[in-house]
């Protein structure tokens, strides 16, 4: 009896212990065991995201990556024979290239083993993304072209890095039948993957047929125009002629000539000229220049007016207007060497350009030790230095703002005063707020530039007696719609409240002071009362500092 209780006592030891341990081993294992599956049936797959998209300021595309069924040829003659085959069977042909083949829609695989029979040849399918440019030859010039290998042109070539297609890998459980059950497929956002251009394509076609057409007509060889918002810079639209299209797979490339094409701009430069010695106090704006008797001879070398004209006695403002070359050159040596050569920096001529185009050559100035009269009169009117006609136009836009100023501080005025002096009596900002005068009754011209000026007038009164923050910001704003810049000269904080108004209905406030002179409890309650009305402070100027 002892010795069968001791048999089942081993029986029972073995039957209960051995499954016990085999699950304690399975557990100790488990984690080796999920690994090891998760291993077997994790994978994972490189996706390609397209290059990144380049639109016109109103998000029309001006590049995109595009990607359709791709039928590629071993010959041109085959090629031939499937446009033929697809016309036949209502197959439409997105674009043909080289010896690719891409449709519009799917196509499959019945359609491209009738293809291989039709042509008895080889045909082979790839389905990749590929750059398309839907204005083609018109911002040609402009966008350039992408290739396999990147950007090669233009603003392609110049953003590659930011634009290049990206790698990225996406990992995914594979059933037992090897079929994606679950992933992380990467997306990309096509709105965020874009890059902007300050181009407007509408302006940029009227421009490129408008040129395309005076270059036809006058048979010239070729040539460029541009348009650029002189308020900020943007280049609304740059064309050039003869233009690529870049969707052709044998297009020859042409250069963008408002980039890089270098010359010597000649009379162009003479407005620079002039306006850099007036600036520096080199000559006033009456100051009376002797181009007679028609030339000037520096460095012992003559120098004279085009067609051996005399202009006589002129002012810097007929300098410009008669393009006189005896003029700009007694102006230009005026100049010291370092002043002559940061005037024309100043305007941006041998300096790259600070708009995201870049450039390798930033055009050139005379560097010598020394500069000679010759030198400096020929640097003064355009030559013995290199310029592009985007640095042109840039320099040019400093003229073409519109600038009204106002003189609000109606007791005590000081553009009646000493200022500019009228040889008229003028009307200005009181009679228009009293309604005794219209605007443009108001509006005084400063001759030979694009200032007008709108005078304090006769009247005296308190502003804020008659008009409200409301009537002068929409009185403003009918001015904004006529000028690039309208400058309001208030009067001072502590005395009136007029100037509270005007800062509530201004866009930008620069408080003025004067050093040693305005008092620190004075400028720090000015400040706390614009602040009390809502009005910020964008700026502070110092006068008088030495």
């Amino acid at each position: 009896m002892i010795k069968l209780r001791f048999v089942f006592l081993i029986v029972f030891v073995f039957v209960i212990l051995i499954p016990i341990q085999q699950y304690l081993n399975l557990s100790e294992q488990r984690d080796l065991f999920v690994e090891a599956s998760q291993i077997r049936s994790q994978s994972s797959e490189k996706i390609i995201a397209p290059r990144k998209t380049i639109t016109d300021r109103n998000q029309n595309d001006l590049a995109i990556s595009i990607q359709r069924p791709t039928l590629i040829f071993k010959t041109d003659a085959d090629k031939e024979k499937i446009i033929n085959f697809a016309n036949d069977n209502s197959k439409i042909i997105f674009l043909n290239a080289n010896k690719r083949l891409y449709f519009e829609s799917n196509i499959d695989q019945e359609f491209i083993s009738e293809a291989r029979k039709f042509c008895g040849c080889t045909i082979i399918r790839e389905d990749l993304f590929r750059r398309y440019y839907p204005y083609g030859s018109i911002a040609g010039t402009v966008v350039g072209f992408a290739g396999a290998d990147g950007g090669l042109d233009g603003v392609e070539e110049l953003f590659n890095s930011s634009l290049d297609a990206e790698i990225k890998e996406d990992f995914f459980i594979r059933s037992a039948k090897g079929q994606k059950t679950f992933g992380n497929l990467e997306s990309f956002d096509l709105e965020k993957e874009k890059l902007t251009l300050t181009l407007d394509i509408t302006l940029q076609y009227k421009l490129f047929e408008e040129l395309k057409k005076a270059i036809v007509d006058s048979k010239a060889a070729g040539g460029f125009a541009l348009i650029m918002d002189s308020k900020n810079g943007d280049i609304l639209a740059m064309a050039s002629y003869p233009s690529f299209n870049p969707n052709n797979s044998s297009r020859v490339l042409k250069r963008n000539r408002l980039m890089e094409d270098f010359y010597e701009p000649g009379s162009l430069i003479k407005p620079f000229t002039i306006a850099g010695a007036l600036e520096m106090k080199l000559i006033e704006k009456d100051t009376v220049i002797d181009t007679n008797p028609g030339y000037v001879t520096l460095s012992n070398i003559r120098r004279s007016e085009a067609g051996g004209k005399n202009f006589g006695e002129i002012m810097p403002d007929e300098i410009i207007y008669h393009s006189s070359q005896v003029g700009t050159a007694k102006v230009a040596i005026k100049f010291s060497d370092d002043q002559l050569k940061n005037n024309l920096r100043r305007f941006g001529f041998g300096e790259f350009l600070e708009m995201d185009l870049s450039l390798s050559n930033p055009g050139t100035i005379l560097d010598a030790p020394k500069l000679y009269e010759i030198d400096k009169a020929s640097m003064g009117y355009g030559y013995i230095l290199e310029v592009n006609s985007l640095q042109i136009a840039r320099a040019y836009s400093v003229f073409a703002n519109k600038v009204l100023f106002i003189e609000a501080d109606i007791r005590r005025p000081s553009v009646l005063n000493g200022f500019y002096q009228f040889d008229r009596e003028i009307l200005g900002l009181g009679e228009i707020i009293t309604g005794t005068a219209q605007l443009n009754e108001a509006i005084f011209k400063v001759p030979g530039t694009e200032l007008d000026i709108i005078t304090s007038g006769e009247k005296r009164f308190d502003m804020s007696d008659i008009v409200n923050k409301e009537q002068i910001k929409k009185f403003l704003d009918v001015l904004k719609m006529e000028y690039d810049y309208v400058i309001v000269d208030s009067p001072p904080v502590q005395p009136v409240s007029d100037t509270l108004i005007l800062t509530q209905a201004s866009d930008y406030n620069l408080f003025v002071i004067r050093s040693e002179e305005t008092r620190t409890a004075s400028f720090m309650s000015s400040i706390k009362k614009v602040q009390n009305v809502g009005a910020k402070i964008n700026g502070i100027v110092i006068n008088d500092l030495d």
